[in-house]
């Protein structure tokens, strides 16, 4: 089959950085103490996991055709017929995203969002319990959509062989019939978010006291380790963004 374009270049750089993030703040969650101060860097990455989903929020909204979220399949019925489809062969075809891959995509953009919000209410000590269960919970809930997503990309890519596991690295996919692939890779639009990405990482380097362990986000004051201070001779504890279970307090 003809390869054509469907992933344009904004959409496939979200991608990869929110991927890669996701994989960083998870593996600091789960190596590094949160007592340790290299353990902010576990929540700054949330945090901009956050701001990625804000931008990929606007690109689903005015972007290229598949990459609009009106183009996601989201009916409980087209999942129940995907997965029937990839038990053989045949069945149709979705050049863009299929139903699996947007519930997950969804999915995913939600968790951060939960995530990003408990993680900061922890922080600054609001139902700090309650929060952080909510936060233990919705962490769960990611990795288990990231391992069906990557178990569902590769048996279909063994099953139709359409380019899907390659799609989000070339932008290109096995043409289906009576559908287009994108004209357009937005080749500006991925120049100016490469720009606010930048950007964001600076604001965010610039506003971080490593000392503290103290962000200043827009005016709002967040604590991002674990901080003494002398109040009855008690230890406060601070937590923040994507916060695992193996770091709960004692």
């Amino acid at each position: 089959m003809n390869k054509v374009k469907v992933y344009d270049l904004p959409t496939r750089m979200f991608h990869w950085l929110f991927a890669g993030l996701f994989v960083f703040a998870f593996a600091i969650a789960k190596i590094i103490d949160d007592d340790s101060p290299s353990y902010s860097y576990h929540m700054l990455a949330g945090i901009f996991m956050l701001f990625l989903v804000v931008l990929r929020a606007f690109w689903g909204v005015v972007g290229g055709h598949y990459a609009k979220f009106s183009s996601f399949k989201l009916s409980p019925s087209d999942l129940v017929q995907y997965f029937a489809s990839l038990l053989s062969s045949k069945g149709k075809r979705y050049l863009g995203h299929n139903p699996a891959s947007s519930f997950a995509a969804i999915g995913m953009f939600i968790f951060t969002i939960a995530l990003a919000v408990t993680g900061i209410l922890m922080s600054k000590g609001i139902n700090k319990d309650f929060f952080e269960e909510v936060h233990e919970i919705c962490a769960s809930g990611f990795v288990i959509t990231v391992i069906i997503h990557i178990i569902g990309v590769i048996f279909h890519q063994t099953q139709h062989k359409d380019g899907i596991i390659y799609s989000m690295i070339n932008g290109s996919k096995s043409g289906a019939e009576n559908l287009q692939g994108i004209t357009s890779n937005h080749n500006l639009v991925a120049t100016i978010f490469l720009g606010l990405v930048i950007s964001f990482a600076i604001y965010l380097s610039q506003n971080y006291d490593s000392n503290t362990q103290n962000l200043d986000l827009f005016g709002t004051q967040i604590k991002l380790g674990e901080n003494d201070h002398k109040h009855s001779g008690k230890k406060e504890h601070s937590q923040g963004v994507f916060k695992s279970d193996e770091h709960e307090d004692d």
